[in-house]
């Protein structure tokens, strides 16, 4: 079990870096641009690393219409986030995209049926607290803050459209194949203003953008195949932490009083959905 925490520990803290080079690119590209970029570094660097283990590329024949449809989420997700992180502070930005393992569950209560409990309403309600501290409707509404939880929604309808959803191939494959399409999808909006002056920051953000891209996604793969779902979800909030100290040490970004107390609401919601089904996961193995 312990092996599979660090692997996702250690994913989380990869994926601040992302979001930092995601942050930088978005002062001279649009967020399409950056998103389009992303995901086709990220599909190149799977597909060389997926030839070198020797596996195949498998197309799937079958479901490809809820293929396009959950990659069109995903995308519209990471979009959101990189238009926020362009906004608002790095914390703020990951925190409010952090609503999403709370969408996805509510939206499985709704399509699946699944079962809502206390823990469940409890944890949701403090969330949705911490997303409205966030974004502060009595003040001035931060669009930035409006995006990031734009792009947890979307994350969370992904999360739950996956449910159940037929994987085929390897982890290699199916990393390349998602990242190819939706940078295909992405791709009219990317290049409305024409094509980018391409620079040698560029060409090493991308590079950066690829390979820690498919690091992460692999890492967290690895760690959720050895151990279940319900003990993992606690540390994809160390995703947090990496976020404000990247926001810190990157962009001198210290987020406000009220950022911290809606950050903090989303953990602890977030966390009291997850407990009861970590106890019990304890107990049985006692």
């Amino acid at each position: 079990m312990w092996n599979s925490v660090f692997l996702l520990v250690l994913a989380m803290f990869l994926t601040p870096g992302l979001d930092g080079i995601a942050k930088t690119l978005s002062s001279d590209y649009s967020p399409f641009f950056v998103t389009f970029l992303r995901y086709l570094s990220a599909g190149c660097v799977a597909l060389i690393a997926a030839k070198l283990a020797g596996q195949k590329i498998h197309v799937p024949k079958k479901g490809r219409l809820g293929q396009v449809w959950r990659t069109a989420l995903l995308v519209g997700a990471m979009t959101c986030l990189i238009t926020a992180l362009s906004m608002v502070p790095m914390a703020q930005a990951v925190g409010g995209f952090l609503i999403s393992p709370l969408v996805a569950t509510f939206l499985c209560i709704w399509l699946y049926k699944e079962k809502l409990t206390v823990q469940r309403a409890a944890g949701a309600i403090l969330s949705l607290a911490g997303a409205v501290i966030i974004s502060r409707p009595e003040a001035a509404i931060e669009a930035g803050s409006v995006f990031a939880l734009m792009g947890g929604g979307l994350l969370g309808a992904y999360l739950a459209a996956t449910r159940g959803a037929v994987q085929s191939g390897g982890v290699l494959s199916s990393l390349t194949v998602q990242c190819f399409l939706a940078a295909i999808l992405i791709s009219p909006l990317a290049f409305l203003s024409g094509p980018p002056q391409i620079t040698g920051t560029l060409v090493f953000s991308v590079l950066g953008l690829g390979v820690l891209s498919a690091i992460a996604h692999s890492l967290t793969v690895a760690a959720f195949e050895r151990t279940d779902a319900s003990i993992l979800s606690p540390f994809l909030y160390f995703n947090l932490i990496a976020a404000i100290g990247v926001g810190f040490f990157w962009f001198n970004e210290v987020p406000s009083n009220w950022a911290m107390l809606g950050l903090c609401a989303i953990a602890g919601g977030g966390l009291i959905t997850i407990l009861p089904a970590f106890r019990l996961r304890r107990l049985r193995a006692a």
